[in-house]
């Protein structure tokens, strides 16, 4: 205990210290190590809280103070220390709450029971303290007031009105900053939802919680309280009146309401354990309030609005409950109660409701409000200005009729109708006056149902369709809003709106919103079937969808339940029209001739013509239904009944449509008369869609567009096309409709397209085919529009949809094929032109010409893909359609001497061979006959080729196609002489097909003939036109070889003219390449790929550049880019490619994989058959198709090389082309022995042998030796061994004779491998000394080598073995493996190891061959087939697993094979799957098959044991 005690005096020296950090931690260790238990906590706690409090650590501080004062109320220091506290924050509702100060002022208010006991109690003695009574309302609700210090004594304010008023603006700031805490907290919240939303809430909770309840209750005491002034009480009242309907509109219904408060219960319950609350006292308890639901809410609402209007209180925010009142009644018609109106504006005379009463009761002739009494105003002083003038001057700008405001016209108008000398009928500038200051008025009344029901209204008598709707949706969302927020059902309001609304439907835009009219009217007759305008409405809805009997009988109805004169006329007239539209005309027109005499009589009496509009509409429908009548009698009456309607209303413009019509019919037709007729029906009134239409067609016909485009667009704006009710574009979802005048919008389609807006036009033809999705001619025109603006997939669905529609439509059919043809897709487009062909009885020139277009362009195509055979029928086809165009007349001849000449000149190319060009003369003849009978004067004469005549009587060669071409383009550059425009063309294409003759052509005077024909058909070009850039460039190509000055001047003057052809620059670069000048080559191709990245040529030039200088890794990479980017149409990149691929395989030792030969092989194929005469492409093509295992083709390849060499060798007789043709016939030979033709083998190179037998050329002395040798090989294979054995030693012979060394080895291992096969001491002796004797060379062939040690471990020839294997292992392993890349030497080399019985020296034999070329697939696989048989599986399996790439499919396929094999020896059943992919990738190889078949039984047996 002593040292407790010390503790303290400790802790209380260190706070007069002001050591309060010190102190805080002696008080926390303190209360730690003796507990809440023990008598001296609470002074603990206190210390604790008063250092906290010097810390300014106020939250803990106050922990701390209230813990102590839980654990001894009694101790005083507590409550101080909380004291203070709160004074120093000013935390003044805490303050209260422990002192219990206001709790007690409860205690004093006029409701609490003790006031009658307190009042009994005699007044204390001394002097009076008054207590300042605050201003209320309240300047600002957010400022709490604060209770005068001293209070004056209990008994001075019991039942005080003061004290009531205090604790009133109290409340109200409690409510208010409380409201708005929590609603800022809510916002910021995740999924809060609006602000709105979110003061609903707040509001529901706070209003109708314990502080909102004592509020109100405060109002009532208030309000009830003898002394309060009557403002106050006014006021009081007004603002429960807020607070009952804030209440109502934000509390939740009851199920919801329940599960609030059950929440807020259950988290008041919480609040109360909180640490922080005081403890309740015994002496007063907290009053509970109870939680009003939303319905009680409402009901004190209506009672309190109801006694604002009872009473008549017009104090500041009564208004609100006078709209409560007013916006609340269910009434049927716009008839609300003139009394409540007349009230209301007497009670706000300021108010904008009170002036939209005004104008409402004047407008529809209802007694107005009395006149405000006027008040004398005081006479200004002398020089003063008076209230009246310094008015006029603030609403001078809004003066109206007679020079006053609106104000002041509704005060002179009641003081009119006062006085009984207001005018009952409203003149037109007064109805407007009116119309206008009420949508003004209306648009301050957001939130009045009323006033948006009485403008609905008006707008509806005025034929402001658009303003009614408007209005009316305004009307009908604000209702469906008043019943959500009151709980309540307005079903007369909703129907008088919805009555509204649907009569407005029906003439706006009709048809486009009957469906919505229909569905509204229907509503309104369901639950008020009295209701003659929705049946009225309702009929003429019937009427516009043609359901005439159905209207009728709603208007029979009208009829029969009688009602107002006026409408039974009205529904007569109806009657009477809809008789006549169901074919009854004598009934109808009986009844309509009633409705004109009753109408004409009423108008006579009256001598008003109210009815203008009626009767002008009832003689048209009488003069329509005499039209119908259909005699001359009838059609004389109609015209007469068509002017009356005319003279009863000259704007009605039906009856000028109907007039156009007479006319129009008459015998003979006033056109111009009928044509004034429909420009003034359509000048009145843009729905009058027959006159449009008329209009329209008599415009278009007279190709004025810009008036068929204005009235389209007029008649579409009378529909509703472009604007919806929402002001929505008609291509916007929403707004889409189907139109009634499609016509209109179909005649907009073909406007665009005159004027070649495609996009525009299709979106046109969209719209029309809404309104007839059946009309074909409409689907074809809107494909045509899609592909014009780019849209071909579409553009093709919507002609297939017209065809779905009417298969036979030959239109339909031609712009498919027109559009295939675009997209590429020739044989497509074929095939539509040849359906239009069947479908049309005459054979168009025009169908006929796109079908040789076609033709022609599939030919192009094709043969650029390498489709030979299928260009050439196509290209056949288009010769023979372009023929048939020269048959039908001479007007198109231009034309189809131009496509003939460019099929002859692209069938020219396609020809490889004499029976193709036999084929295609079959075709040319009749076209050349033609030429020959139209060019009698032999104009189409070429120099150097003569005439056509002379190529008819010729026998075809190759070139017979493309001099065809010649005099094609020959004649046509003739026919064309005198059109400037397209001379020039005709003679470029002269000029370029006479340049590609001369290349083909050998040297020769025909050639040089040829290139002059060509440079003069360019020179003439360039007389008539020197600015054409591209006759310049032709002229630089043509003169490329002959004048290589005289071409670069050209294609300077084609670059100034213009510099950015990629053409031109790749041109100019191959000259310089030409001409050796490198640097200036390759600026001009580096020019060439920057204007165009994608042109070939230029590629190709840089390839070319850098194979000149050495980098052929690069020059091939330049060559695949060329090739990749020309798709095969650039032959030479092709030939380039192939070359430089090729060039790899050449080097000695090389390991390649030969799949890269694929490409080259493709591109040489397509190369050789577009330039069949180039013997070295074919020979190259041959010497990769031999790489690649294509021995057939590769023969087939020699031998069209092989021919064409010998008809020139024959042609020339040059040493040159003698060797190459017999360096062709060696390989064809030992092709064809490749492919086992022994015999043909054995022919070929018994002629090659014959040509070079007695050359002593150093090239063809070479051959000798492998000529020799291959006929030995297949004496060998024909089983004819002593002619073998010849052949290699005459082989021997002439490559020792021609001292070439290597051949010689070559020679030897042959001969001796063969006589080795064949047996016999002798022959083995021979293959020995042979093989000796080459040893006997410094440095002889590993091949050599190999095969004599493999003869001495054969034969147990232990010194020859000796011998040979020590040759071989002297060699290095490298140089071994570079000069023998199969691997036979290492092979030797291991089977002698295993021979000897040292396997373990084997095998380093093979990983040393392995170490020395890790890449080579083929000695890893024969490592890996060594250690499987030597049992070591895992190893052989790592070697494998390790291996680089694989060069071909069949080494691949063995792997996979010993990798299977090694992982079932394993236990491993995935071995399987490799066993599988290795036959899968080399199926023709009996090795995989075998390992396939034993693993499967091995797994087999596995699985059965």
């Amino acid at each position: 205990m002593s040292a407790t005690k010390k503790a303290l005096k400790s802790i209380k020296s260190q706070l007069e210290e002001k050591n309060s950090e010190a102190a805080l931690y002696e008080a926390t260790n303190l209360l730690k190590s003796i507990g809440e238990d023990a008598p001296e906590a609470a002074q603990v706690l206190i210390f604790r809280g008063l250092a906290l409090t010097q810390l300014q650590r106020n939250e803990e501080a106050e922990k701390s103070y209230i813990h102590a004062y839980k654990l001894q109320p009694s101790n005083p220091l507590a409550s101080m220390g909380l004291k203070r506290l709160y004074e120093k924050n000013q935390q003044w509702d805490k303050l209260s709450q422990l002192l219990e100060l206001y709790r007690a002022l409860d205690q004093l208010l006029p409701s609490s029971p003790l006031v009658p006991l307190l009042q009994s109690v005699p007044a204390p003695s001394g002097s009076y303290v008054p207590f300042p009574s605050p201003i209320y309302p309240p300047s600002s609700a957010a400022i709490p007031p604060s209770l005068p210090n001293p209070l004056p004594h209990a008994l001075h304010l019991v039942a005080s009105l003061p004290l009531l008023t205090n604790l009133l603006v109290r409340a109200e700031s409690l409510v208010y900053t409380t409201t708005e805490q929590k609603v800022k907290v809510g916002r910021q919240r995740l999924g809060a939802g609006p602000e709105k939303e979110v003061r609903r809430k707040v509001e529901a909770e706070v209003l109708g919680g314990e502080l909102g309840m004592r509020m109100v209750e405060l109002l009532k005491e208030v309000g009830s309280h003898p002394n309060v002034a009557e403002d106050v009480r006014r006021e009081v009242e007004i603002r429960e009146f807020n607070f009952w309907r804030k209440l109502g509109a934000s509390s939740p219904y009851p199920d919801a309401k329940r599960t609030s408060s059950a929440k807020s219960n259950k988290g008041a319950q919480s609040s109360k354990t909180s640490s922080t609350d005081l403890p309740a006292t015994s002496l007063f308890t907290p009053h509970s309030y109870p939680t009003p639901d939303k319905d009680e809410a409402l009901s004190r609402t209506n009672d309190l609005a109801n006694g604002f209007v009872l009473l008549g209180i017009t104090g500041k925010g009564a208004e609100e409950g006078w709209s409560w009142v007013l916006e609340g009644k269910d009434e049927l018609t716009l008839f609300y109660d003139i009394e409540l109106l007349h009230k209301y504006a007497k009670a706000f005379p300021e108010s904008k409701m009170t002036d939209f009463i005004d104008d409402y009761c004047r407008w529809f002739k209802l007694p107005l409000p009395e006149p405000e009494e006027e008040e004398e105003t005081p006479q200004p002083a002398d020089g003063e200005e008076s209230f009246a003038q310094k008015a006029n001057k603030k609403i001078k700008n809004r003066r109206g009729r007679n020079g006053m405001n609106a104000r002041e016209r509704r005060k002179a108008r009641r003081a009119a109708g006062q006085q009984g000398v207001l005018s009952e009928d409203l003149d037109l500038e007064e109805r407007e006056e009116l119309v206008s200051g009420m949508t003004k008025l209306v648009d301050q009344l957001p939130k009045s149902i009323f006033a948006h029901r009485v403008m609905a209204r008006i707008s509806l008598q005025e034929a402001d369709w658009a303003n009614a709707i408007a209005f009316g949706d305004k009307a009908k969302a604000l209702v469906k809003e008043l019943e959500n927020e009151r709980g309540i059902s307005l079903p007369n309001v909703r129907a008088s709106i919805d009555t509204t609304l649907g009569l407005a439907c029906v003439p706006y835009f009709a048809p486009k919103h009957h469906p919505r009219a229909i569905r509204l009217l229907d509503g309104v007759l369901k639950s008020h079937p009295d209701n003659k305008e929705a049946r009225f409405a309702r009929a003429q809805i019937h009427q516009a969808a043609g359901k005439w009997a159905y209207a009728r009988k709603e208007f029979q109805a009208l009829i029969d339940a009688g009602g107002d004169e006026k409408d039974v006329v009205a529904a007569k007239e109806e009657l009477g029209w809809c008789l006549v539209n169901e074919g009854e005309l004598e009934k109808g027109r009986e009844i309509l001739e009633e409705v004109v005499e009753i109408r004409d009589a009423r108008n006579e009496q009256d001598g008003k013509d109210d009815e203008a509009y009626q009767r002008a509409r009832a003689w048209y429908r009488l003069g329509r239904t005499e039209w119908m009548i259909g005699d001359d009698e009838s059609r004389q009456h109609a015209e007469e009944w068509f002017m009356a309607s005319i003279r009863a209303l000259p704007t009605f413009p039906s009856s000028y449509t109907s007039l156009g019509i007479c006319y129009s019919s008459a015998t003979p037709p006033d056109e111009e008369r009928a044509l004034k007729c429909f420009q003034k029906a359509f000048e009145l009134d843009a729905t009058e869609t027959e006159a449009a239409h008329r209009l329209a067609i008599g415009y278009a016909n007279e190709d004025e567009w810009a008036l068929v485009r204005t009235i389209a667009m007029r008649v579409m704006e009378g529909e509703g096309g472009l604007d919806g009710v929402a002001g929505g574009e008609v291509m916007n979802a929403k707004g889409r409709f189907a139109p009634q005048n499609g016509w209109a919008w179909k005649a907009l389609g073909s406007t665009e397209v005159h004027y070649k807006n495609y996009a525009k036009a299709a979106q046109a033809y969209q719209i029309a085919l809404r309104g007839d999705p059946t009309d074909v001619s409409m689907w074809v025109m809107l494909g045509e529009s899609y592909v014009k603006c780019g849209r071909h997939i579409a553009g093709l669905k919507a002609l297939n949809h017209a065809l779905e529609l009417q298969p036979l439509n030959w239109r339909a059919y031609f712009n498919i094929g027109d559009t295939q043809a675009q997209l590429g897709a020739f044989d497509k487009a074929i095939e539509a032109y040849e359906k239009v062909l069947s479908l049309t009885d005459t054979r168009e020139i025009g169908i006929v010409a796109a079908l040789a277009e076609a033709n022609l362009s599939l030919g192009r195509h094709t043969a650029a893909g390498g489709f030979r055979q299928r260009s050439r029928n196509a290209l056949h086809a288009a010769i023979r359609l372009a023929t048939d165009v020269l048959k039908d007349g001479r007007s198109h001849r231009a034309w189809a001497w131009k496509t003939i000449g460019d099929a002859t000149f692209e069938l020219s190319n396609e020809e490889s061979s004499l029976e193709e060009a036999l084929s295609s003369s079959e075709v040319v003849q009749p076209v050349l006959q033609r030429l020959i009978d139209d060019d009698t004067d032999r104009r189409s004469q070429v120099e150097g080729l003569g005439h056509a005549a002379n190529l008819l009587q010729s026998s075809p060669n190759l070139e017979h196609t493309l001099k065809t071409s010649i005099f094609a383009f020959a004649y046509r550059a003739n026919l064309l002489k005198n059109e400037p425009r397209v001379a020039d063309p005709a003679l470029y294409d002269l000029a370029s097909s006479l340049h590609t003759l001369a290349l083909r052509l050998p040297d020769s005077e025909s050639k040089t003939s040829c290139l002059k024909a060509a440079i003069s058909a360019i020179r003439l070009a360039l007389e008539r036109d020197a600015g054409d850039e591209r006759l310049w460039n032709a002229l630089g190509v043509i003169c490329g070889t002959a004048g290589p000055q005289v071409a670069q001047h050209a294609f300077v003057v084609s670059l100034e003219l213009y510099s950015k052809d990629p053409i031109v620059w790749a041109n100019l670069g191959y000259l310089y390449l030409r001409l050796e000048d490198v640097e200036l080559a390759n600026q001009c191709f580096l020019k060439a790929q920057i204007i165009d990245p994608d042109y070939a040529p230029a590629w190709f030039g840089q390839g070319m550049l850098a194979e000149r200088n050495g980098d052929k890794q690069h020059a091939k990479a330049l060559y695949s880019h060329s090739v990749t980017l020309s798709a095969g149409s650039l032959l030479e990149a092709d030939l380039a490619l192939a070359i430089a691929t090729f060039e790899r395989f050449l080097v000695p030792g090389a390991q390649i994989d030969t799949n890269l030969l694929h490409q080259p092989a493709f591109a040489l194929r397509h190369y050789c058959h577009q330039r069949p005469n180039d013997f070295a492409a074919a020979h190259l093509y041959a010497l990769i198709c031999e790489r690649l295992g294509l021995v057939d083709e590769a023969a087939s390849s020699l031998e069209r090389a092989a021919v064409v060499l010998e008809e020139e060798f024959e042609r020339t007789e040059s040493a040159d082309i003698e060797s190459r043709y017999a360096i062709a016939l060696c390989n064809l030979g030992r092709v064809q022995l490749a492919a086992k033709k022994y015999s043909t083998a054995l022919d070929t190179l018994n002629n090659c042998w014959e040509l070079i037998s007695d050359s002593i050329d150093g090239t063809i002395v070479s051959l000798k030796a492998q000529c020799r040798l291959l006929q030995g090989l297949i004496h060998y294979w024909l089983g004819q061994i002593d002619e073998s054995l010849e052949a290699f030693q005459n082989s021997l012979d002439e490559a020792s004779a021609s001292q070439d060394l290597k051949t010689k080895e070559e020679v030897a291992v042959l001969l001796s491998r063969t006589l080795w096969g064949l047996g016999g001491d002798d022959a083995k002796e021979t293959a020995k000394s042979n093989l000796m004797e080459c040893l006997s060379q410094e440095k002889p062939l590993l091949k050599v080598i190999s095969t004599l040690a493999a003869i001495a471990v054969i034969s147990s020839d232990p010194d020859l073995v000796e011998a040979a294997i020590s040759e071989l292992s002297s060699r290095p392993v490298e140089s071994r493996v570079k000069e023998d890349p199969s691997g036979q030497s290492d092979l030797v080399l291991y089977l002698h190891a295993i021979v000897e019985g040292d396997t373990e020296q084997a095998h380093k034999v093979l990983e040393r061959a392995v170490q020395a070329s890790p890449t080579n697939v083929k000695s890893r696989n024969r490592l890996a087939e060594a250690l499987i048989q030597a049992g070591k599986s895992q190893e052989a399996n790592d070697v494998l697993r390790t291996s680089g790439g694989v060069e071909d499919a069949k080494s691949k396929a063995r792997m996979e094979s010993l990798r299977g094999t090694a992982e079932i020896l394993e236990g491993d059943e995935g071995g399987i799957s490799r066993l599988q992919k290795g036959v899968m990738l080399a199926p023709w190889e009996e090795d995989g098959w075998n390992a396939l078949t034993w693993g499967r039984r091995v797994v087999a047996e596995a699985e059965a044991e």
